[in-house]
């Protein structure tokens, strides 16, 4: 009646497992050497942040 039709292959699972791998790598080590500073959930500058009480 109808032909069963495969979406994905093994190697093709296997072929995306690498990319995957370097991307990950790549978003921990900027995430871990990222200079980012700036902290905008403390209250000891003033102006306004996200986490301001409220008066």
């Amino acid at each position: 009646m109808g032909e069963l039709i495969e979406v994905g292959s093994p190697d093709l699972a296997s072929a995306a497992l690498v990319p995957m791998l370097i991307a990950l790598v790549a978003v921990v080590l900027y995430g871990l050497f990222s200079a980012d500073t700036k902290n905008d959930d403390d209250d000891s500058s003033p102006g306004g942040g996200l986490m301001q009480p409220v008066s």
